[in-house]
């Protein structure tokens, strides 16, 4: 229960404890106005709608540091992304406001800034996640009531199409491609790896005997330096690698123990850069990839990563079903699959659909198929 005391100046001051029992007290000019500010917080802890008056008055850096610290479950690039979003964008507006000063208002201004300043739409869903998980934070701590963001909406990002090569393409751009690397882009195309995933294949993971590699770790660039990592989905898996590629990796793996004068450590990277060291996918597509795209003649927006669409498409072509394609590419979820692949299965329905035709049709001409009238007087089961 709340307490009032009237103070020698005349002031009322009133007092209640939280949830935790630390006590908190306000001075305000009547008794009526202390009895009343006590029932309001009364009852908005009775109402889990308190918020503790302290922590709602630390600032919005102060929350996003603690932010950061709490996000140790996100992959370092990922979290190296959200720490850039805070620095370059969030914190020159917010850093220094009290959390509780935050209003919706202020929430939709800035992103109405950002957009007006040309700030793409993926851009400016990524800001307001950022932005929104830092106030969560504060909202469970109990320094807010609500979350500013909740109810913003904000223009859909609209996803880069894919570019998908044929095999005839794939090997056009293999040949135009620097030795070793033109064996990762037949790789990348022919067994879907992520580029980074590619970039972080360990000797010890590839098994040319069982015709099979396991992927299990990444290999990104995050501030400007390497670091190895789990693959996206945090999930391993075995992909099979085709039977020509196998006998160019057992070529390529002994070109490298016969360069290093030593057998290979299972560690070591099946494909480095040209001096050692691991291989960055930002700089083998600058310096080697890039090139061979100008030189085959191919689309000049075609991405690395558009290898591994490419895969999946070929995939789609040769009929495989959605939940193999997810296995093989590591999606979380078929969801994801479907998301991004789906519009090419059309297609293949279609083309199911005229094989079920010439099937039936066969059925139809064929003479020795029984008759209705033997068909009736089959027995019943």
């Amino acid at each position: 229960m709340a307490s009032l005391r009237q103070k020698p100046s005349g002031a009322w001051e009133a007092r209640y404890r939280d949830a935790a029992g630390r006590s908190h007290a306000r001075t305000l000019r009547t008794k009526s106005e202390a009895r009343r500010w006590a029932a309001e917080r009364e009852a908005d802890l009775r109402r889990g709608e308190w918020i503790d008056p302290r922590l709602a008055r630390v600032t919005f850096g102060e929350w996003a540091a603690d932010y950061l610290t709490t996000i140790v479950h996100l992959r370092t690039i990922t979290r190296g992304d959200y720490q850039r979003v805070l620095n370059a964008h969030l914190l020159p507006v917010f850093a220094k406001r009290p959390i509780a000063s935050i209003e919706p208002i202020d929430v939709r201004r800035f992103m109405a800034e950002k957009q007006a300043a040309g700030q793409a739409a993926k851009s400016l869903q990524k800001l307001r996640l950022v932005l929104r998980q830092v106030l969560e934070l504060a909202r469970a701590s109990g320094a807010i009531k609500s979350n500013p963001c909740d109810g913003l909406r904000l223009p859909k990002a609209v996803q880069m199409e894919p570019t998908f090569l044929s095999a005839d393409q794939v090997e056009a751009l293999a040949r135009a491609t620097r030795t070793p690397y033109d064996l990762l882009v037949r790789l990348v195309a022919a067994t879907g790896l992520r580029p980074s995933e590619a970039c972080g294949l360990r000797v010890g993971r590839v098994n040319l005997m069982k015709r099979t590699m396991e992927i299990s770790e990444a290999l990104t660039v995050v501030g400007g330096r390497t670091e190895v990592g789990p693959t996206k989905t945090y999930a391993r898996r075995t992909v099979g690698i085709p039977r020509s590629l196998c006998d160019d990796l057992g070529a390529h793996l002994a070109d490298r123990v016969a360069t290093l004068d030593r057998p290979l450590d299972p560690d070591d990277y099946v494909f480095t850069a040209p001096r050692g060291g691991p291989l960055r996918r930002d700089l083998l597509f600058k310096r080697f990839v890039r090139p061979a795209i100008d030189a085959a003649n191919l689309p000049p927006n075609l991405r690395l990563h558009d290898l591994r669409h490419s895969c999946a498409a070929l995939l789609i072509e040769l009929g495989a079903h959605p939940k193999a394609i997810q296995e093989r590419l590591g999606h979380s979820s078929i969801t994801v699959t479907m998301d991004v692949y789906g519009h090419l299965f059309p297609a293949i329905n279609e083309a199911l659909t005229d094989r079920l035709d010439e099937i039936f049709q066969a059925a139809r001409l064929n003479p020795s198929a029984p008759s209705p009238g033997l068909l009736l007087a089959l027995p019943e089961p």
